[in-house]
């Protein structure tokens, strides 16, 4: 395992990179233009991007941010001390695949109905994702995927319900995400990862509610590792909202859950929710400007460069869709 102090190069060169980020003047810049096509062409102004549109057009403006990410985990596998260590920085691209492919077998859809849904990045190509769309013929999977593929196949055929399989998925991804930040000793991503945890039981309670789902499907559901016990949402899950709010004040290391839940309560929808959710753990991030050695300002950095793709996917689909500035703006996060 590499010692802490093997990352004083990459961090450096990952403060410079930074500095390449989208400001919020260029987001702005986006946002006002007169057409999708104008606000793709912003995107030749980003170093990591100019050179990557070619011909693409501003509908097909995904590629070129996929390209953009290829190209940045080229990069932090060619300077990180521990390949291995980085790793689960992207195994998330594969969970994502997982379960857009999984849904697909189980409700006996095509390939083309979802290839738009597949992202070529993480360990296996979007290429292992169509064969096991279109022949069922399963990929070179790790312990972890394999583990959900058994549990997400078993848990539909004793229900029969494809609408579980989003949360499974996401159970299983943020579960063995934790376990490797718990072996590597990441102060950072266990606390990041934690809190996400919360915040992800804190999203299906809401989502249940507003499914009207019975309380015994929930169980099933909820994250174990985070800092607030699952029961804290089982408990309160029959009386409602306003038993969650009281229960979430009389607990330590709720305070964020329950800005959720009021944005939430206030809102209304459950973009209001992510968006807040993002929002706070983007603050939390924010102490990786105090670390200096080890992994944690690498995974700190990539966090922050997804958070930008992010941001200029959201203006594009805006843009795209022709949504009016207002709403995109309400959309986007701050930078």
């Amino acid at each position: 395992m590499s010692n802490s102090a093997d990352y004083a190069y990459i961090i450096g060169r990952l403060r410079a990179l930074e500095t390449q980020f989208p400001t919020s003047n260029l987001v702005e810049r986006m946002i006002e233009a007169k057409s999708s096509d104008e606000t793709f062409r912003v995107l030749n102004d980003l170093p990591f991007i100019s050179g990557s549109i070619g011909e693409y057009s501003a509908a097909e403006f995904q590629k070129v941010l996929t390209h953009a990410t290829q190209k940045m985990i080229s990069l932090l596998l060619k300077m990180s001390p521990s390949a291995e260590a980085i790793r689960f920085l992207w195994m998330k691209y594969d969970f994502h695949n997982l379960k857009v492919s999984l849904k697909a077998r189980l409700n006996e859809r095509g390939y083309a109905d979802v290839s738009h849904a597949l992202v070529d990045l993480g360990s296996l190509t979007a290429e292992d994702w169509e064969r096991f769309v279109l022949e069922g013929k399963t990929p070179s999977l790790t312990e972890g995927l394999h583990e959900t593929l058994v549990d997400v196949a078993k848990e539909f055929e004793r229900t029969g319900d494809s609408q579980m399989v989003d949360q499974l998925v996401d159970k299983h991804y943020l579960e063995e995400t934790l376990s490797m930040a718990q072996t590597f000793k990441s102060p950072l991503t266990i606390g990041y990862l934690q809190r996400l945890i919360d915040l992800t039981n804190l999203k299906t309670f809401i989502r249940f509610k507003e499914l009207k789902k019975e309380a015994i499907h929930l169980e099933g559901i909820l994250l174990e590792g985070g800092r607030v016990d699952a029961s804290v949402f089982i408990e309160s899950y029959k009386k409602g909202y306003e038993e969650l709010r009281q229960l979430l004040e009389r607990k330590m290391h709720c305070d964020e859950l329950a800005l959720v839940l009021e944005e939430f309560l206030k809102e209304k929808t459950l973009l209001s929710v992510e968006k807040k959710m993002s929002e706070l753990l983007q603050s939390y991030m924010e102490e990786s400007k105090k670390m200096s050695f080890g992994p944690e300002p690498v995974f700190a950095f990539f966090w922050k460069f997804e958070n930008h793709m992010q941001i200029l996917r959201t203006v594009l689909v805006g843009k795209l869709n022709q949504l009016p500035t207002a709403d995109i703006h309400k959309n986007v996060l701050s930078l």
